[in-house]
């Protein structure tokens, strides 16, 4: 018995383990977009228990849910993030934007460093004495940009 014979075989329980086989993949390549083929294999599977679809139609219903179910994702949910409590979990610098602190070490030639809270900081600059105010304006990576604050 053929690969082919073994799925048809299997009726309705083919969508099934497609489906279920489909969940799986999304567990190891998140980006819901296995979930909603999935969704729609499972689908297919219940609707082939209750009704006898011919082959054909069942294959047209898979791909014509599954394309309307990723999109369906893609226009309605994917655009919508979770507001976070921390939003600046794992962009520290970034958080420090609009922040204004002393200089550190002074800078020259465009480098030096401030300290902000208990942290020193590289950053990068116009020439100033060590002691002189600073608002911190940008942050890439761990490397800030300051403007002198002389207000």
């Amino acid at each position: 018995m053929g690969i082919v014979q073994s799925i048809i075989a299997l009726g309705p329980w083919a969508w099934v383990i497609l489906g279920l086989i489909l969940f799986g993949l999304e567990l190891l390549a998140p980006g819901h977009v296995f979930l909603w083929i999935g969704l729609s294999a499972l689908t297919i599977g219940a609707v082939e228990f209750a009704v006898d679809l011919p082959w054909q139609a069942e294959v047209i219903g898979f791909g014509v849910l599954s394309l309307a179910s990723v999109l369906v994702y893609r226009v309605y949910f994917r655009g919508q993030a979770e507001t976070s409590d921390r939003p600046f979990l794992n962009q520290r610098a970034d958080a420090l934007i609009g922040r204004r602190c002393l200089v550190h070490e002074p800078i020259r030639n465009g480098a030096g460093k401030v300290k902000v809270d208990d942290t020193v900081w590289r950053v990068h600059g116009p020439d100033l004495p060590k002691g002189a105010p600073v608002t911190i304006v940008g942050a890439d990576g761990a490397l800030l940009t300051v403007e002198s604050d002389d207000s």
